[in-house]
């Protein structure tokens, strides 16, 4: 079905952001509103190859900075900067104002987001003596959750993974990634979770519908024939 011939779809889109879409066809809304469907068909086709990789990256973190402390590891010994305890401190807050009860450790590493996790590999406060993550966190510990990273470095890594990040966020809140170098996403997602796991990274490889997903752009301009 065609979303041009929805009215109401089109209708129910924001005009400042919906401008861009019109914009590039030099103001024909019919081939606008087909190329905002795709831009959703193609983002959703990345929520599950990223849902993966966040799962994995929380659970191989949380696991290497509870190993010989107890499972709530930001109350035992690990020294935070302040935008990760600031975000720790949100998210139990959250848990905290809508169950009345103190959050179990799985419930806070559950809650916990995206963001936090990729934070913890970056430089912290680089040099300090208690808050920079290289010495901290990535050497005595982090490093050893990342089997697959040969030779790449804390920065490199925490800048692939960032990206994904930005470009997570990018789809979470609906935003245009049509001009984005989407085969490029599509291949640091896999490369960042062949850092974890590569039988995990493979599985992603070979189980997404991101490739269909970019095949079918100027079928779905050329016709609106969109798979949300």
């Amino acid at each position: 079905m065609d979303p041009h011939s929805t009215p109401a779809f089109a209708a129910s889109l924001s005009e400042a952001p919906f401008r861009r879409y019109v914009n590039r066809y030099g103001g024909q809304r019919q081939l606008a509103i087909r190329l905002y469907a795709w831009n959703i068909e193609v983002s959703s086709a990345f929520w599950g190859p990223i849902g993966v990789l966040e799962v994995m990256l929380r659970n191989r973190i949380h696991d290497a900075l509870r190993k010989g402390r107890s499972d709530a590891w930001w109350y035992d010994g690990v020294n935070l900067a302040h935008r990760e305890a600031i975000g720790l401190q949100t998210t139990i807050k959250r848990l905290f104002d809508r169950t009345g009860r103190e959050p179990s450790p799985d419930e806070v590493v559950g809650a916990s987001t995206f963001g936090f996790w990729v934070g913890l590999t970056g430089s912290g406060v680089p040099r300090h003596p208690l808050f920079s993550y290289e010495t901290a966190l990535w050497q005595p510990r982090l490093r050893h959750a990342f089997s697959g990273l040969g030779g790449v470095s804390r920065k490199e890594l925490h800048a692939q993974l960032d990206g994904v990040r930005a470009f997570r966020n990018r789809i979470a809140h609906h935003e245009p990634v049509y001009a984005m170098n989407l085969p490029s996403m599509r291949d640091k997602i896999v490369r960042c979770a062949s850092y974890l796991d590569r039988d995990v990274a493979d599985y992603i490889a070979a189980s997404h519908r991101i490739d269909v997903a970019l095949t079918r752009q100027k079928e779905v301009i050329s016709s609106g024939t969109c798979v949300l």
